[in-house]
């Protein structure tokens, strides 16, 4: 039992230090962006990610067209195209994908 207990410990450790938010990526530029009304905060770091976020994301009406204004958001704010995204705790994050030789803003 004890093994068992030690093996998932480490697993759940591995998987902890692997997420993009937990690698002290230093933010680099801060942006408001607004779409269809809706207000977010894009938050762009030196690692190419982006965290971009909407105080109440998890009232009504959050779902895909919640997520497709987050992504519309990143993309106005920081000019490059928001790839290999997920939600974590009512945030988008995701790794910036910008055209060939363009940093965005």
């Amino acid at each position: 039992m004890r093994r068992k207990a030690v093996a998932v410990t480490m697993t759940m450790a591995a998987l902890a230090t692997a997420s993009p938010t937990n690698a002290r990526a230093k933010a680099v530029q801060r942006y408001r962006a607004v779409v269809e009304g809706q207000t977010f905060k894009v938050v762009r770091y030196d690692d190419g990610s982006v965290k971009v976020m909407d105080s109440g994301v998890f009232g009504p009406g959050y779902g895909y067209n919640q997520r497709d204004r987050m992504r519309q958001a990143a993309k106005q704010a920081t000019g490059c195209e928001v790839a290999d995204d997920f939600d974590q705790d009512g945030k988008l994050i995701g790794t910036l994908r910008c055209a060939q030789g363009d940093q965005g803003i």
